[in-house]
């Protein structure tokens, strides 16, 4: 008896959302006598998930007491000239998937065919694919942070170099391709019947285009033969959509991503959502469309991420002036100078008063560039308003003082937890005169660098 049609669209459809479908709980005893059949020794637990090609189930190999995943393929497409080319490109997934032996790529187990059905064992990776996570996320409403978008890219990345050192180009990396083990949250890439090895470059393919239009590079687009830049393409494609869904309450600074010239409409790029500006060039040049101007590699994609997220993690980023436009000065890395540190200490003035000459002794001088130390600075004026209006006046008193030479001049300010005689004078000095404003808390006082007396008036 063939189980009811409605009864595995059922099956289907629940399995599409995340959740692997148990025959024992689901199905009906009829449906369980026909399913618990076996392909090959491997039994038959439940139905993972079904595409266009075939089907993939949930297996256990007696032998080795192992849960496995177990793809197949619809008999009805194994006829005729387009069922050899599927078979091909079928058997080669194995192939190119069991030579990527790595920890972010899936294991093949086994290949074989059972009543002239080809089918694939591979690991059973318990978890779900990112396109469900950012599903349930959107759902939720709580976005995906920018340390799990890392997290997610550097696996995708790290698979991509590991199958490109193989002479293998993926060619269908996209959101529902890539897994997320449950617990340890290991992130693994999944099928591989898109790849194409080196030495069966001419294998004839099904279709004029490969792969999933949105994540596509555009020389496959044209036909044009696909090497692993076409990966590092997608790879920043999915990037993109994992950035899109940072929460609204990061304090990351955020810009829209310009017009990518010569972009395939069909990749569907969100040109009026927020990306973290620091990664803009970086997306940018990963979803070039001229693939000579793009990233070469996997590597060299992971390398320009890991060094613009490093900026990100300088104290209060958040803080930072967007970037300056091509061309422009960029931020001062340098150690602060004499001339610098003066004024800096003039201009906080006018936002703080006559305790701006406090809040610059207080500073450690000794490892921070020009930059950082007007960034914290910043941080001493209540009003975010004033703050970024700080950042850009200084930006501005700082380029004319290093066209003016001031820069080598020594630096003024002694080392923290050192005394300067002339900075107690004058600190001093503010604190009798501020005392007639705030007599009742003046007492209270304990000014950085300025020596503690017990004497009261």
């Amino acid at each position: 008896m063939s189980p009811p049609t409605s009864e595995i669209r059922s099956w289907i459809s629940s399995s599409k959302r995340g959740n692997p479908v148990s025959i024992e709980h689901r199905a009906n005893p009829g449906v369980m006598r026909e399913m618990r059949r076996k392909i090959g020794k491997y039994e038959i637990r439940s139905v993972l998930d079904q595409g266009s090609t075939g089907v993939v189930y949930e297996g256990f190999d007696r032998q080795v007491e192992r849960r496995v995943a177990i793809k197949t393929l619809h008999p009805h497409l194994l006829k005729g000239k387009l069922g050899v080319n599927l078979l091909q490109r079928f058997k080669r997934e194995a192939i190119s998937a069991a030579r990527c032996m790595h920890p972010n790529i899936v294991t093949i187990h086994d290949y074989g065919q059972h009543n002239h059905r080809p089918f694939i064992v591979m690991e059973y990776v318990d978890g779900i694919s990112v396109h469900t996570f950012m599903e349930r996320r959107q759902k939720l409403g709580c976005g995906i942070s920018l340390k799990r978008s890392f997290v997610l890219i550097s696996g995708v990345l790290s698979a991509l170099d590991a199958a490109h050192q193989l002479d293998i180009v993926h060619r269908d990396v996209k959101a529902s391709n890539v897994l997320i083990a449950r617990g340890s949250s290991q992130i693994k890439l999944a099928d591989f019947g898109m790849a194409r090895i080196e030495e069966d470059s001419d294998l004839t393919m099904i279709g004029s285009m490969i792969g999933t239009p949105r994540y596509m590079a555009p020389e496959l687009r044209f036909g044009l033969e696909a090497d692993a830049r076409a990966d590092v393409f997608s790879a920043a494609r999915l990037f993109l959509e994992l950035l899109k869904m940072l929460p609204d309450t990061t304090r990351i600074p955020r810009s829209k991503l310009p017009q990518i010239a010569n972009m395939p409409p069909g990749n569907l790029v969100d040109y009026s959502a927020l990306y973290p500006t620091a990664l803009i060039p970086v997306l940018l040049k990963g979803l070039e469309p001229d693939r000579g101007l793009r990233y070469q590699s996997a590597a060299e994609l992971m390398q320009a991420i890991r060094q613009a997220l490093k900026r990100l993690r300088q104290p209060a980023a958040a803080d930072l002036p967007a970037p300056a436009a091509p061309g422009a000065r960029q931020l001062d890395e340098s150690p602060a100078t004499r001339g610098q540190l003066d004024a800096m200490t003039r201009l906080l003035t006018e936002f703080t008063g006559p305790i701006a000459a406090a809040i610059m002794q207080a500073q450690d001088t000794r490892d921070k560039s020009v930059s950082d130390l007007a960034l914290e600075v910043s941080r001493k004026i209540p009003a975010a308003k004033k703050r970024g209006e700080f950042l850009r006046r200084w930006h501005g008193v700082n380029e004319s003082g290093q066209n003016s030479g001031i820069r080598k001049e020594p630096k003024v300010f002694p080392e923290k937890g050192r005394s300067n005689p002339l900075l107690d004078e004058v600190l001093g000095k503010i604190s009798t005169e501020i005392a007639h404003y705030v007599e009742p808390i003046s007492k209270t006082f304990k000014w950085p660098g300025l020596k503690q007396t017990d004497k009261t008036d």
